[in-house]
């Protein structure tokens, strides 16, 4: 499993916010939506993060503005 997605689980519940988290490994499928570097965020199919583990506060504020 992720290292990432733990983290962002805990700030979709501190947030409330009720989605699907998809973690994908397929490197043919990360390629084709344009990620290149790993971990990566998307939301919405928008790159929002790549190439390092954020930290909750990172993570925080990038879902808060989808809330």
């Amino acid at each position: 499993m992720s290292k990432l997605a733990p983290i962002v689980d805990a700030v979709l519940k501190e947030l409330n916010i009720d989605c699907k988290i998809e973690i994908i490994s397929n490197l043919t499928q990360i390629v084709m939506l344009g990620v290149t570097q790993l971990p990566a965020i998307m939301i919405n199919g928008e790159i929002k993060l790549e190439g390092r583990y954020p930290s909750y506060t990172e993570v925080k504020e990038l879902l808060e503005a989808y809330k």
